[in-house]
């Protein structure tokens, strides 16, 4: 579960492509998935796999994926991460996250994977599901596996039994004003998304400084020859508003200053992210061309190098 947020919210820190001309707006969540959002969902995270796969910053940067580790999470699962997965969402409400994956598999290809990990095989209202008594995950269709703590995925089966899911007007509206291209994105009715992410303890301790200011989210990037990412801060006040302007433009500013001046790129980097106010509104936006896209990967595995570190010292 936390590894796949942290990889959503990873990849939306990344970004995605530039874009010369005003790009339509609402994204589109996989029906498929959209059904199994518990109805008083709080926050959404999302990314569209397969357009991600086609984009050619991926391709360009395919044969530099961990090969090695790839295959191995493909023999020990059953499932090639490259292939076989199309779309991940991460749902959450006030108790509790689920994770679902859609893809190119079956429940009859992957049983015999989980049971040679001997993950315990449980029924629950005619679904069977895979863990312990803490996690668990099971099918909740064909090609949908769902995971989470035991509890939360038996609330999903309870839910579907009874036909009830969907996402909430709230997180459809912030979905509404997103651009439709976007690869990667979360929104929140429920202030900052943390909850699970791996962050730097410095990182976390300044985001504490604002967590309470804001009150929703609606972030995401498109990912296409370059980088661009857009993210919208709703604050309690027009007060908080301004705390939150300074507090991120002073991040960005303190980034800068301790940045080598031989380090051209990352310089850039952070030229390139605009900070803006409304009332109660702190914009954000990247827009990173292709060119600049290709000298910031090179800094990409320290930053993964950091959120592994976070994830393996349970921060």
């Amino acid at each position: 579960m936390r590894t796949l947020l942290a990889i959503v919210l990873t990849c939306a820190a990344l970004g995605a492509a530039s874009c010369g001309s005003r790009p339509e707006v609402g994204v589109q969540v996989d029906p498929g998935l959209q059904r199994l959002v518990p109805p008083d969902a709080v926050v959404l995270a999302g990314v569209d796999l397969e357009k991600l796969e086609k984009s050619p910053l991926y391709r360009r940067y395919e044969g530099q994926l961990d090969q090695a580790k790839l295959d191995a999470v493909t023999e020990r699962f059953g499932i090639d991460p490259r292939r076989d997965v199309t779309a991940v969402l991460i749902t959450a409400n006030a108790k509790q996250r689920i994770a679902l994956a859609r893809g190119r598999f079956t429940q009859q290809q992957l049983e015999p994977k989980f049971q040679s990990l001997r993950m315990r095989r449980t029924t629950y209202r005619g679904h069977t599901l895979f863990g312990d008594a803490q996690n668990s995950l099971t099918f909740a269709a064909k090609d949908v596996i769902a995971a989470g703590s035991t509890k939360a995925v038996r609330d999903l089966v309870d839910r579907m039994e009874k036909g009830h899911g969907g996402i909430p007007e709230g997180l459809r509206t912030r979905l509404a004003a997103l651009p439709k291209d976007d690869t990667v994105w979360v929104v929140s009715d429920d202030g900052l998304p943390l909850t699970g992410v791996p962050l730097r303890q410095d990182v976390q301790s300044a985001l504490s400084n604002i967590e309470g200011l804001v009150s929703g989210v609606t972030a995401g990037a498109a990912v296409d020859n370059g980088v661009r990412f857009q993210a919208d801060f709703d604050c309690i006040s027009i007060e908080a508003a301004q705390r939150v302007h300074d507090a991120l433009r002073g991040g960005i500013g303190l980034a800068r200053l301790t940045t080598n001046d031989n380090a051209l790129d990352m310089l850039r980097l952070y030229d390139s992210i605009k900070i803006s106010k409304g009332d109660k509104q702190v914009h954000v936006r990247a827009d990173l061309s292709s060119d600049l896209t290709d000298k910031v990967w090179a800094h990409v595995p320290q930053l993964m190098q950091h959120a592994h570190q976070a994830l393996q010292n349970g921060e």
